[in-house]
């Protein structure tokens, strides 16, 4: 879409009624006409608009389709590269890796309408059906060793939870390492996948898939009892650009603090967000189990059991098999 175009959507999404035509122009920098033609190219892409002389213009509805996410990414802050919207693709992280390994920069956004090969971790297949999700991946260049590149999934997860708790009335947790969830029903999934050179990241590629407008039928049946969407628990209604560029204004917010501000702050947000604090806790990870009372998060996003002995295990990758 072209900038004139997304600025013409943005300034009429943040206005609170009618915009004349000479306020948008002097907002835009450009001539009353061409905010006039750019209005006639909305309504032909499926905006509506409605214009009431003497008052100006107010935005009434928008398409969901992600070929019209570039209003609302338009003015982002991380997300300046490229942006790759696709109708269908086995996985957006292996786009994302191939982008990434020809040089593509921090940020780098790939979208697809359908995945069909989408994947979460150990490998499990994630459900990624066309015109209900969000199915994206942002390359990455955080300044980390490869021994805390676990709190890329985590800030990742951070952001999601708090866009939609205080965007969409949403009650998200943090089920460590990488999962939203409300209550028992996972929302979202996050799958970070990376290189490294010398002992720090290279690149990382996180993966998100966020269940957006889903009715409980549209999940298929094996977890339709531990799955959830935000159109089930918002009250607000959902429409994925919007929702998109809530999400990633609140996890590009988090990704830049971990580089400037580094994560304590946010190990205190994950820690009182989690499900698992303070309960008894089994964890799988390889071909051994620890069980102990969920305490902390430490400097590496690793997860902090004691143990029964009165011990402290930190668990860096694992898999939680039962909270008691």
């Amino acid at each position: 879409m072209k900038d004139l175009e997304a600025g013409v959507v943005l300034g009429l999404r943040s206005a609170s009624g009618y915009v004349t035509r000479a306020e948008l122009a002097r907002a835009l920098a450009a001539s009353a006409q061409d905010v006039a033609k750019a209005v006639g190219a909305l309504r032909l892409r499926g905006y509506r608009i409605d214009e009431v002389p003497g008052e100006g213009y107010r935005l009434l509805g928008a398409p969901d389709a992600l070929d019209h996410l570039e209003a609302d990414l338009a003015f982002r802050d991380l997300v300046r590269g490229e942006v790759h919207i696709l109708s269908k693709v086995g996985s957006t992280n292996d786009v994302a890796a191939r982008l990434a390994r020809e040089g593509a920069p921090d940020g780098t956004l790939v979208m697809a309408e359908e995945q069909t090969e989408g994947r979460g971790r150990l490998g499990r297949k994630w459900c990624s059906a066309p015109g209900l999700g969000l199915w994206f991946s942002l390359v990455l260049r955080p300044h980390l060793g490869a021994r805390r590149s676990a709190l890329v999934s985590l800030v990742g997860a951070l952001g999601i939870a708090t866009a939609l708790r205080g965007e969409w009335g949403v009650q998200a947790e943090i089920k460590w390492p990488n999962d939203v969830v409300v209550g028992a029903r996972k929302i979202c999934g996050l799958l970070s996948e990376g290189e490294f050179r010398g002992g720090r990241v290279s690149f990382m590629v996180l993966g998100v898939g966020l269940n957006a407008l889903h009715r409980k039928l549209d999940f298929p049946p094996d977890i339709r009892a531990r799955a959830t969407s935000v159109r089930l628990e918002s009250a607000r209604e959902v429409r994925r650009p919007e929702l998109l560029a809530s999400v990633l204004r609140a996890v590009e917010a988090r990704y830049l603090a971990l580089g400037s501000v580094g994560f304590e702050k946010m190990r205190r947000e994950l820690l009182a967000l989690s499900p698992l604090v303070g309960k008894m806790t089994r964890v799988l990870t390889g071909d051994r189990e620890f069980e102990g009372t969920v305490v902390d998060l430490d400097e590496s996003g690793a997860l902090v059991l004691r143990l029964e002995s009165g011990h402290l295990k930190s668990i860096v990758a694992g898999e939680v098999v039962r909270v008691t």
